[in-house]
């Protein structure tokens, strides 16, 4: 299990890589999708990737709030088209809108963390009970979500950059 400094090392990094990514970016290339193709239908614009990040975070972040105010409460699982919508959502929001949003969020989790760290920097043991996965999950589970999911997507903003003719990047955040 990660300790509350490797999981804050991780946000950190995670939120450095995707601004570094997002450098360069005009306005009409956050909003632009690229072509279909077999593997992606439907694929997402990077204010798109933006939005879904933005939306999970702040859920993970709810549900955190959650476990540290009612430990052991059951969360049922968001329902995929939600996920979707969210996403789609921010084709029609203002790029700086989002980036201040993810700012937001993400401090807020930095604060949640400091706030479920205990002595020695060890995570407090609170849980929820999912619904869907049957089992609990506990804080470090839920951080490591929050951090792992950004680590994700960076990859496919990078691709979607390179797609839409973002200009190259000098250093690789990969």
């Amino acid at each position: 299990m990660e300790s509350a400094d490797e999981i804050r090392r991780r946000l950190q990094d995670g939120q450095s890589r995707l601004f570094a990514l997002l450098s360069g970016v005009t306005e009409e290339q956050f909003k632009r999708r690229p072509p279909a193709t077999a593997d992606d239908p439907q694929p997402w614009c990077i204010a798109e990737v933006l939005a879904h990040l933005l939306s999970h975070e702040r859920l993970w972040a709810e549900r955190i709030r959650l476990a540290l105010q009612s430990d052991g409460a059951r969360i049922d699982p968001s329902p995929p088209e939600a996920h979707e919508e969210n996403a789609r959502a921010g084709r029609h929001a203002a790029v700086p809108q989002l980036i201040h949003g993810l700012l937001g969020v993400r401090r807020e989790v930095q604060k949640l963390l400091d706030t479920s760290t205990g002595p020695r920097g060890r995570m407090l043991p609170n849980t929820l009970w999912h619904s869907r996965l049957q089992q609990r999950l506990d804080l470090a589970w839920m951080f490591d979500k929050v951090a792992g999911h950004h680590e994700e997507h960076i990859a496919q903003i990078a691709a979607l950059r390179e797609a839409v003719g973002a200009r190259p990047l000098v250093e690789d955040p990969r």
